[in-house]
């Protein structure tokens, strides 16, 4: 369910879809602290993003995001993350 969409599970799609430990994970980590958060892993999310909450992330919006943060704005944006 959308609305029950929080932080800790934002966090875990994340190290989902980046390959990395969730617990490494906060909306301060910045993506080059990632190794996971690559080309593939941008990819990953985008398709993660449009499965689970129909929510298209572009190519263009997916590069300007430079860290967890700016992912959680994203979702915030889109009504997809609890405040």
């Amino acid at each position: 369910n959308m609305s029950t969409f929080s932080l800790s599970d934002a966090l875990k799609m994340l190290a989902d879809c980046f390959e990395a430990d969730p617990s490494a994970l906060s909306a301060k980590t910045q993506r080059d602290q990632i190794p996971g958060w690559d080309s593939m892993g941008a990819l990953a999310l985008m398709a993660e993003l449009d499965e689970r909450f129909d929510i298209e992330l572009t190519a263009d919006e997916s590069r300007r995001m430079r860290g967890v943060g700016d992912v959680l704005s994203f979702l915030r944006e889109r009504g997809a993350l609890v405040h």
